[in-house]
């Protein structure tokens, strides 16, 4: 035993067993290593297979959702049926735009003409009412005139009716004097 106790206290023994040692330690880093490794390509692949499998289901679903190649031509032709058909109607939009924008021109022109007019005979017809309250004052007073000439024409009327009353009284009395004097006139002895 003490040639193996001289063995291992000799450097190359040593350092054999050190390099054995830090082999050993290498080989089990390498080793749990290996297995993290290999967890993680499993994890991985298991994580690669879900993928492949979702993208295989939206494949699926597109290949549904889209068709054959010949629905797909159809739709884009509709497509484009549908895209020429927007941009005749803006064209017929945009010109029933510009001939509305010309017939509100025109009637702001024909409105601006009206309005001219309306202005006019607006100061005519102010003109006729000036006219009219004028001719409405002098009907008034010709009115007041009028009714003052009746009063006075009552007031003459009444007094030419007294005025013939008193000549009939005056008349009635005369021939009653008349009658009297021939009364007497009869009754006078006869010279």
């Amino acid at each position: 035993m003490s040639n193996a106790i001289d063995e291992f206290r000799r450097p190359v023994s040593v350092a054999l067993a050190a390099l054995a040692l830090v082999g050993w330690l290498v080989a089990a880093l390498f080793w749990t290593q290996l297995g993290d490794a290999r967890q993680q390509m499993e994890d991985g692949l298991r994580r690669a297979e879900v993928a492949r499998q979702t993208l295989a289901a939206d494949l699926q679903n597109l290949q549904k959702q889209a068709g054959t190649t010949a629905e797909l031509k159809k739709q884009a032709e509709a497509a484009q049926t549908s895209l020429a058909d927007a941009i005749a109607a803006r064209a017929s939009a945009q010109n029933d735009l510009a001939e509305l924008g010309r017939q509100v021109n025109d009637a702001k022109l024909a409105v601006s003409g009206t309005q001219e007019e309306a202005t006019v005979k607006a100061r005519q017809l102010d003109a006729v009412e000036q006219q009219l309250r004028a001719e409405s004052q002098k009907l008034d007073q010709t009115q007041s005139q009028a009714g003052a000439l009746v009063a006075k024409q009552n007031e003459a009327q009444a007094a030419v009716t007294a005025a013939q009353t008193q000549l009939s009284d005056l008349q009635r009395q005369i021939e009653e004097a008349q009658r009297t004097l021939e009364g007497l006139k009869a009754q006078a002895p006869k010279s």
